[in-house]
């Protein structure tokens, strides 16, 4: 397993991606450069991917200070990532693959990844691939110029940090600092848990009176409510039957109303028909009445008609009769005018009105006469010369002429008399039975008439009397809906008071099994356990919960009490045994590296002998580490009396030990050669080529002397200000 590529984006000095490559041909390379440039830095990623969070250990005020900063020439970068592929063809990482990268990424805004090859994960996951294989916490393949102070350093407990590191005890450390912090935590657990019991018992004896008083409580409380749920079922199963009767009765006075209804508006429109009817009938007399009236009229001005006539009739026969004696008499005169022995006119008997005629014809002619007379005629009229023939001649004339007249009269009254005959007969008095028949259809409505409103006056006082029923069944069914509202709220009662004092509601009721016998009893019963409950209050019906929950965290507090101190004794003996296990193991690796280091410090100083041992007295977790040389042909000295160069090479030596002891891939040495001197330095490049055999040995450098024993070198400048690059020069591949 070697190290193959170290590459680098945003990392501190680095924003442009840049990768180191390392080749396994190439045991040694060497990092060079001028103060300044970023050498470090490259040493402070490796840190970093492998799992560093200590920012005093990457050298820097806090972790989001790793990212590029920028600079007057380049912007800030958000991210800093940091990648490392090893060659796993051996198969010492625990994961399928020939080749595996480690890759850390970080966000300004303080959010980090963390990758195995390419899949995400989490640092502990990359922690635990690291283990064992001398790349983890507390191993040496970083060793810095820091830790060659820490083992010159005269004080004795910063020397023990650097040989507890490779004695791999700080596990041991670790886990006794954390058992003795959960003893302590454990002690006061114990007060704690000590006064929680005292406090829990105490209120426990407070509780379980008022627990035993709330048992009673609950079970006088359920017997009544078991008596008043029984005795509400009973009184519901009354109520629901009454309620059932009156329901009954209600639909039955609902019908019988709506019946009364049907036939009081069947009466009535029976008796709107028959009014109807009436009304007809009424019209129908009137239109009856009318006619008859109207025969009667026309029977009347027929009688009146025909007594006229006959009346006519008989003046006319009677004026006929009158004319026609006179026509025989004129017909009597005009004979004797006629007659040749009558020979004076003036014997004949005439009219009066002929003799005034004759007189006025005498007249006449005499007038006449006289006109001539004055006129100068001399003619003479004179009626004496025929007188009397001309007299009998005039009043033969004048008879004849009468008695035309007369003859015409009776013609004329003969044609009238005929007429009046006709008419007689025309206006005869027609027979009385259209009158009969109207007077008797008349009649026939009348009775019709009386009859309907006999029966009008019947569905009348029918429907008043259904009228009648029907409000009083309305009253009936009023009485009943009363009754009805009253049993609901009577329901409604018993509901509430179950909902109430029980939360149980009606429907609820009628699943619970279970009914009183005796209501009386019952009663009594409830009042005497309400009496007690009253007696009772007030009560903590919390207190049965809180009593068990209370009883039950005092066995569970016993328990921890147990617990607890079977964990603090488990603690103590496992302090003990971590002891036992640090102290072993300690003195283990320190004997170990003292013949290790005995061996490396005889390399670097051409012999002699060297040990590390423990201040005697003192426990061999807490004694001083005493470090003793002695140098080719001289005396064993302490660490102190040597040459700063000598000091330098010792510790030098004690930390190749300790990679001996706890072996890693690769190891990076950050100018640990600063102090040696050119004489010392060609016996470190020695054991480097030695230790490169194993290991790959990475040196960030000054020494020429060191550069020149590098297979690779890579060196960082900083063209532009806070701008790091590598260069690399491959020296295995230039000529000698």
């Amino acid at each position: 397993m070697f190290l193959k590529t170290l590459s680098l984006r945003g990392f501190k000095t680095f924003p442009d991606q840049t990768d180191i490559e390392f080749d396994p041909d190439s045991r040694i390379t060497g990092i060079v450069g001028p103060n300044g440039c970023g050498k470090s830095n490259v040493l402070d990623a490796v840190r970093w991917v492998l799992g560093e969070d200590n920012p005093r250990m990457l050298r820097v005020g806090s972790l989001d200070n790793i990212i590029f900063a920028g600079t007057a020439q380049r912007k800030p970068l958000s991210l800093a990532e940091v990648t490392m592929t090893f060659d796993n063809s051996s198969g010492r990482l625990p994961v399928p693959f020939t080749e595996v990268a480690i890759k850390r990424r970080t966000f300004r805004e303080g959010e980090s990844e963390f990758y195995i090859n390419k899949n995400q994960c989490r640092l502990k996951d990359i922690r635990d691939l690291l283990l064992d294989t001398g790349l983890g916490e507390g191993t040496y393949a970083i060793i810095t110029q820091g830790q060659v102070d820490a083992i010159l350093s005269s004080k004795g407990e910063e020397r023990r940090i650097v040989f507890e590191e490779a004695a791999g005890i700080n596990k041991y450390k670790t886990r006794k600092v954390a058992a003795e912090k959960k003893l302590i935590a454990a002690e006061q657990n114990l007060l704690r848990i000590n006064d929680l019991k005292i406090e829990v018992s105490e209120h426990l004896i407070i509780l379980e009176e008022q627990a035993r008083r709330a048992k009673e409580y609950l079970e006088i409380h359920n017997k009544v409510k078991e008596l008043e749920i029984g005795l509400s079922k009973k009184l519901l199963g009354s109520i629901l039957e009454k309620k059932q009767k009156l329901e009954e009765a209600l639909a039955q006075a609902r019908q019988q109303s709506q019946a009364k209804s049907a036939a009081e508006e069947k009466d009535f429109s029976a008796a709107a028909e028959l009014k109807k009817r009436l009304r007809e009938i009424e019209s129908q007399i009137d239109d009856l009445a009318a006619q008859l009236d109207s025969e009667k009229d026309r029977l009347r001005d027929a009688e009146l008609n025909r007594r006229f006539i006959e009346k006519d009739l008989q003046r006319e026969e009677e004026l006929l009769l009158s004319v026609s004696a006179k026509t025989n008499a004129l017909a009597a005169k005009i004979l004797a005018l006629q007659a040749p022995e009558i020979s004076d006119p003036s014997q004949v008997h005439l009219d009066e009105s002929l003799h005034l005629l004759v007189d006025q014809t005498r007249g006449l002619v005499s007038l006449l006469s006289s006109i001539m007379q004055f006129f100068g005629k001399e003619e003479n009229l004179s009626l004496a010369a025929s007188e009397a023939e001309a007299t009998r001649n005039l009043k033969l004339e004048l008879l004849n002429e009468e008695n035309r007249k007369a003859l015409a009269e009776m013609e004329r009254l003969n044609a009238l008399i005929g007429a009046h005959r006709q008419d007689l007969l025309a206006v005869s008095i027609p027979d009385d039975q259209r009158k009969a028949s109207l007077t008797e259809a008349i009649a026939q409505l009348k009775l019709e008439r009386e009859k309907t409103n006999t029966q009008i006056s019947e569905f009348e006082e029918k429907s008043r009397q259904e009228e009648q029923e029907e409000r009083e069944a309305a009253s009936i069914i009023a009485s009943l809906e009363v009754s009805l509202a009253k049993v609901d709220g009577e329901m409604l009662a018993i509901g509430e008071k179950l909902l109430a004092e029980y939360n149980l509601s009606l429907q609820d009721l009628e699943t619970v099994s279970g009914i009183v016998a005796n209501t009386g009893k019952a009663k009594s019963e409830i009042e005497e356990g309400k009496a007690r409950l009253r007696q009772l209050e007030p009560v903590n019906l919390l207190a049965i919960e809180e009593f068990d929950r209370s009883k039950e965290r005092l066995t569970f507090i016993e328990a921890q009490l147990t617990d607890l101190n079977a964990a603090r004794e488990n603690l103590r003996n496992l302090i003990v045994e971590l002891d036992a296990q640090a102290e072993t193991t300690f003195l283990q690796t320190m004997d170990q590296l003292s013949v290790i280091f005995s061996e490396v410090f005889g390399q670097l100083f051409n012999g002699g002998e060297a040990r590390i041992s423990l201040a005697p007295g003192q426990p061999a977790l807490e004694a001083e580490i005493e470090i003793s040389v002695r140098p080719n042909g001289r005396r064993w000295l302490p660490l102190p009396l040597l040459s700063g160069g000598e000091r330098s090479l010792c510790a030098v030596a004690i930390l190749f030990s300790l990679l001996k002891i706890r072996p890693s891939p690769f190891c990076f040495l950050d100018e640990v050669d600063a102090a040696l001197d050119e004489a010392n330095i060609g016996r470190y490049t020695n054991i480097l080529k030695d230790f490169s055999a194993n290991t790959q040995v990475i040196v960030i450098t000054h020494n020429k002397r060191t550069m020149a024993i590098a297979d690779n070198i890579y060196g960082v400048t900083m063209q532009d200000p806070g701008t790091s690059k590598v260069i690399s020069m491959k020296l295995a591949q230039v000529p000698a």
